[in-house]
């Protein structure tokens, strides 16, 4: 008596066709899931108010605390920090170009290892009657920095240096609050 042959080693190439329309629908209809019930999320930086952070910094600096007393029309404040040994302020110009701002009590050398690694030398500039180090840096990035009795200031952009000097050149240096 013979059995009936199985399959199972040897599927026909209905079948074949047969899995694989299955399996193409599963993951269309989950693409198309997905493509339906998901959204991106709008990447907008939400402004601060610098203002008010550097007011209440300024009384507790030890050095001479700058920020821009108005940033122009389309730029917007976006990070503000103050502590004992330092102070920062990014902002986003009208292109969206970022220039940050950092005040330290450290070295040149070590501001710029930490906020223009892998800079080069790019001379020196004149800006709001002081000089400062020119720093080039990768993706055409600026690094402005100068040092004053123990201050370090530096100003990283990616925007062009015009702007930048402008930008320093719009910098308040009110000093700390007498105590």
């Amino acid at each position: 008596m013979s059995s009936p042959r199985s399959s199972r080693g040897n599927p026909a190439i209905g079948d074949i066709v047969r899995s694989m329309v299955v399996i193409t629908a599963i993951i269309l209809a989950l693409y198309v899931f997905g493509k339906l019930f998901t959204s991106t999320p709008e990447t907008t930086v939400k402004p601060i108010d610098y203002a008010t952070v550097v007011a209440q910094a300024r009384p507790a600096a030890t050095f001479p605390l700058a920020a821009p007393a108005d940033l122009p029309d389309g730029w917007r404040a976006t990070s503000a920090r103050f502590q004992p040994n330092g102070w920062h302020l990014g902002v986003l110009t009208d292109d969206d170009e970022y220039v940050g701002l950092e005040q330290l009590t450290v070295s040149v050398d070590r501001a710029v290892d930490r906020f223009a690694e892998d800079s080069k030398d790019g001379g020196t500039a004149e800006v709001a009657g002081d000089t400062w180090t020119v720093r080039t840096g990768p993706d055409g990035r600026v690094t402005y920095v100068r040092n004053a009795d123990g201050l370090t200031t530096l100003v990283n952009s990616s925007a062009p240096r015009s702007v930048v000097e402008d930008y320093i050149e719009s910098l308040d240096y009110s000093s700390p609050a007498a105590g």
